[in-house]
This record gives C-alpha cells, sequence and structure tokens, in this order.
C-alpha cells in the first residue's frame, strides 16, 4: 500500500514538471515537502477570494490520443494544496484530481480497470504568493516563476502529458475549503482538457 501511495505521489509531482517552465526542469529535482514541515509558509498558501455563489459543479471533456472523455461520469473530485521545491525555490500549488471511479483508502489510487481515467491538474503559483482568484497559463515559466498550470490525462494503459501545452485555467473561488473555476488547456495533437471543476480543497498530510 505505501508502495503504490508513493508511485502516485511521484505521479502527481511528475505530471506537474510537464509543462512548467517550457517542460525544461532545472535546478534539482522536483519535490513535494511536507506542510508540517513548512506550516507557516502552507498556511499563507491560500486566503478566499471570488464568489462562492458562483459555484457550479465539475464537468469536464478531455482527449489525450485513443482517450476521450465520452461517457465519463466524475465520481471523485477533490483538491490538495501542495508546498512543492524545485531545488531552493518553494511555490505553492494545488493539485486537482477528478475520476469515473472512486477513491479506496486515503487516496486516489492510479487507474487499474478498463476504462478507468483519472484527470490530474495542478494549479502552480509564484514563489512567496498564494493561490488566489485569477488565471493560470499553462505556457508560462512555472516552478515558482509566474502562475501556471499542467495536467495529464492517466488510464490503466498509459499516461499523457501536455507537451508544447497552451491554454488558461480560471480559479473563480478558493478558500481553505473549496475550490472552483474553469480550465481550457490543451496540447500536441489531440489533448486537451475543458470544462468546471468545483472541488473540495485540504491541505497534504504529506
Amino acid at each position: 500500500m505505501i508502495q503504490k501511495q508513493f508511485v502516485s505521489l511521484l505521479l502527481i509531482a511528475s505530471l506537474s514538471i510537464i509543462s512548467c517552465g517550457g517542460n525544461d526542469k532545472k535546478d534539482g529535482d522536483e519535490k513535494m515537502t511536507t506542510t508540517t514541515d513548512n506550516k507557516e509558509a502552507t498556511d499563507k498558501s491560500t486566503a478566499e477570494a471570488g464568489d462562492a455563489s458562483a459555484c457550479g459543479e465539475t464537468a469536464v471533456t478531455f482527449a489525450a490520443d485513443k482517450i476521450t472523455s465520452d461517457g465519463f461520469t466524475v465520481k471523485y473530485a477533490q483538491a490538495t494544496l501542495w508546498e512543492m521545491a524545485s531545488g531552493d525555490i518553494k511555490y505553492p500549488s494545488v493539485n486537482i484530481q477528478i475520476s469515473n471511479y472512486e477513491r479506496e483508502g486515503s487516496y486516489l489510487q492510479s487507474p487499474v480497470k478498463d476504462g478507468d481515467t483519472r484527470l490530474i491538474i495542478s494549479v502552480n503559483g509564484k514563489t512567496g504568493e498564494k493561490i488566489t482568484t485569477g488565471v493560470y497559463d499553462m505556457s508560462v515559466a512555472g516552478f515558482g516563476a509566474g502562475n501556471n498550470v499542467s495536467g495529464g490525462i492517466e488510464t490503466k494503459e498509459k499516461n499523457s502529458g501536455f507537451n508544447n501545452g497552451s491554454g488558461l485555467l480560471t480559479v473563480t473561488y478558493i478558500s481553505d475549503s473549496k475550490i472552483c473555476g474553469t480550465i481550457d488547456v490543451k496540447g500536441s495533437s489531440d489533448t486537451f482538457i475543458k470544462g468546471t471543476f468545483s472541488c473540495p480543497l485540504e491541505k497534504s498530510a504529506y
């Protein structure tokens, strides 16, 4: 179980790397640090902003290679606040997971059945700033340099990232317990995610 959970956390980190900073990783390995290691920094990573009454439902369409959202029904949608680190550079990130299967245990596992699909979307903020309402651009530099969004689409067979990605995620509401917004991003070929999200938000326990 611990090994599977570690693999899942590595996937989240690697998908965040895919589009941050033009897909080029520098200054050491990407890693997630615990909120307990730096509680003060994490506590400053979000602040309530926006209009909660404008939050709708989580509804997305997507495609990647032969994967499509046809018949996809959202059964799990959850956001987690992390403090990310790239070398000595730290920045806030909210990782959103959306799937058509339920969580088993304390975390959402990678897809293991035919037809299971998980979307992972990372909302990455600037160093020293909070994740707040506004636009997060897939084409701008990440790793704390800019307000960036990255993502991936995962099935039992493969993981699809957003190489040379473009498009925007807009956070319309955020508090310490909820995040809402819209997303319209695309990568090379026919890879895209588009729709709305309204997810419970929690701080990482790791």
